[in-house]
């Protein structure tokens, strides 16, 4: 099970992601560090449990539809910090091009499906980077993205993302029933499970319903999972 936390940003700093509604977002009540700062909430974090790799939600480029200043520089000098981790970065992708400074910057970009225009656009963005990952991106009102991509899971990646919007940060627990319905029928496909881990039990029903990772946030700022639970599933 490969577990990696998400950090989200927003105007220079970490906030708490809460059901995905982002005008909402505020500076992230941490019980790790009172800092917002990106480079003390990943120290913080990785005085946890030593991680291998971290999700980061840049939310200035995946709200501001350009009007907003990206995150790009804060996170390279935070890769400089923690060379050992791998970056994986959700910048709100739309087109191939958008793609090429963050390629440059060593970093894995997530190709989220809300943010897709059409199943053409996301075959142009994984030709220009074969490293990126889908994210299959689930809200209130179901699935966001094109609807074709949703049912070609040749044109998925491995793994691919399934993130329950709903269920971040509103501690009710993941969206299980989701994952287990895309593993059922597509029982080859690696699925990462994104929103509402609570604790270790929830990861627990995850790996049952057949995820191959987990994303995992305010579990750890609210010290709901410990370095034991996560040395338990080799994180």
């Amino acid at each position: 099970m490969h577990i990696i936390p998400v950090i989200d940003l927003m105007h220079g700093q970490v906030v708490q992601a809460i059901q995905g509604q982002r005008q909402h977002y505020r500076p992230i009540q941490s019980q790790l560090t009172d800092s917002h700062a990106l480079i003390d909430i990943v120290a913080a974090i990785l005085q946890v449990y030593p991680f291998d790799c971290l999700y980061i939600a840049d939310l200035n480029a995946i709200t501001g539809q350009g009007t907003l200043p990206n995150h790009l520089s804060l996170i390279q000098q935070a890769m400089v910090e923690f060379p050992q981790l791998a970056w994986w970065i959700d910048a709100g992708f739309q087109t191939a091009d958008q793609l090429i400074p963050w390629q440059s910057a060593r970093i894995t970009p997530i190709l989220a499906s809300e943010s897709m225009q059409d199943d053409q656009t996301y075959a142009q963005m994984r030709q220009t980077c074969p490293n990126s990952l889908l994210s299959l991106d689930f809200f209130q009102d179901g699935f966001h993205g094109p609807t074709q991509l949703l049912s070609a899971p040749q044109q998925w990646t491995h793994p691919t993302i399934v993130m329950s919007l709903p269920k971040v940060g509103a501690n009710r627990g993941p969206d299980h029933t989701q994952l287990a319905t895309l593993k059922a029928q597509h029982p080859q496909q690696a699925l990462y499970a994104a929103g509402g881990v609570r604790d270790a039990q929830d990861i627990e029903t995850l790996s049952q319903a057949g995820a191959s990772g987990v994303l995992i946030a305010s579990a750890l700022h609210q010290k709901q999972l410990t370095a034991h639970d996560l040395s338990k599933w080799g994180a």
